[in-house]
């Protein structure tokens, strides 16, 4: 298994199935995406449109757990248990994934650099934490750099662009329904990871306003490119209630 769309170790499986060819066939194209333009705010707006990026980060600390069902590069299927720790104030993630049998395959910890607590083949690969670990990051955690744009897209979503010091661009998109996208461009603007938060329709304000999405979906584009889609089981706020820490 592999989560680095660019990883030269993982061999394409010459009997990949269908299903898993057609998807490869779509994550290429998407990967050819370019940055959407984006339409300045025109009135009226709708209270709070211009802080709605915000939506998508966490703004205390939490434990996710997630079932997780994963596309692999080979069209193979794989579910596991995913259970997530964000502290958003010292930019830390803890990420555990075990099977359906409860056999842990990782526990690795992001706090200002990678440490690996357990990994088994082949998720011990140094390229595939790193990649997981990012994936994490850009799901709950605000983007690093700069925003340089914000507005509008499409029917009415808001939008704001952050770009980083190397030239990388981050698009976080929240749709009027509430659900929003992240996008992670490469700095020549090629689509490398792209985001989903969806929320029930009778979804309510949680734990100090924070909402926490019902589905994620993260898609890595490319050749050896895969899918995550995430059902949350459980969101408990590791934080005294009513104040964050």
């Amino acid at each position: 298994m592999k989560f680095l769309g660019n990883q030269g170790q993982l061999q394409y499986d010459r009997a990949i199935g269908k299903w898993g060819l057609l998807l490869s066939v779509l994550l290429i194209s998407a990967s050819c995406s370019s940055l959407p333009e984006i339409q300045l705010f025109r009135s009226p707006l709708a209270e709070g449109s211009k802080n709605r990026c915000e939506q998508p980060f966490v703004k205390n600390k939490w434990q996710f757990v997630h079932s997780i069902r994963a596309v692999l590069p080979n069209g193979q299927l794989q579910s596991m248990i995913g259970t997530i720790i964000v502290a958003p104030e010292r930019n830390m993630v803890h990420c555990i994934l075990m099977s359906i049998e409860g056999l842990v395959l990782l526990d690795a910890v992001y706090d200002q650099k990678v440490t690996v607590n357990r990994a088994v083949p082949p998720f011990d690969e140094p390229g595939m934490v790193q990649g997981l670990i990012g994936d994490v990051r850009l799901m709950f955690l605000r983007p690093e750099g700069v925003r340089t744009a914000s507005g509008v897209v499409g029917e009415r979503s808001v939008i704001c662009r952050y770009t980083n010091e190397d030239g990388r661009t981050v698009d976080v998109i929240v749709q009027p329904n509430g659900n929003w996208q992240i996008n992670h461009y490469s700095s020549f603007d090629f689509l490398q990871r792209s985001v989903q938060g969806v929320f029930a329709e009778d979804h309510q304000t949680g734990v100090l306003g924070e909402v926490i999405p019902e589905r994620l979906e993260l898609i890595a584009p490319g050749f050896m490119g895969y899918k995550l889609s995430m059902k949350l089981i459980e969101a408990v706020p590791l934080f005294p209630k009513g104040l964050s820490e």
